[in-house]
């Protein structure tokens, strides 16, 4: 019973890191705003590229718990929203 009951303490702690972290909504709203977009089609698929890139990125750190990479993709991200607001 005990070791249940950490388990879901454990899955709840990892859970609303994940929901707390800007990326987990900006990814799909992004490319939501990409997708809706007036772009060229060759930099639309330019920025979805990135942007998937940067999605998987973070995935694998939130996966990982690696902060780094973390990082990296939320530049991705960034860059992106930079862009596609040129």
């Amino acid at each position: 019973m005990r070791l249940l009951l950490l388990t879901g303490v454990c899955l709840v702690l990892i859970s609303s890191t994940a929901l707390a972290c800007r990326g987990t909504a900006e990814f799909p709203q992004v490319n939501q705003q990409l997708q809706s977009s007036t772009l060229a089609p060759e930099r639309l698929d330019a920025l979805l590229d990135q942007l998937t890139q940067g999605a998987a990125m973070h995935e694998q750190a939130h996966q990982q718990g690696d902060m780094s990479k973390m990082g990296q993709s939320i530049r991705i991200l960034d860059d992106v929203i930079e862009q596609m607001n040129q």
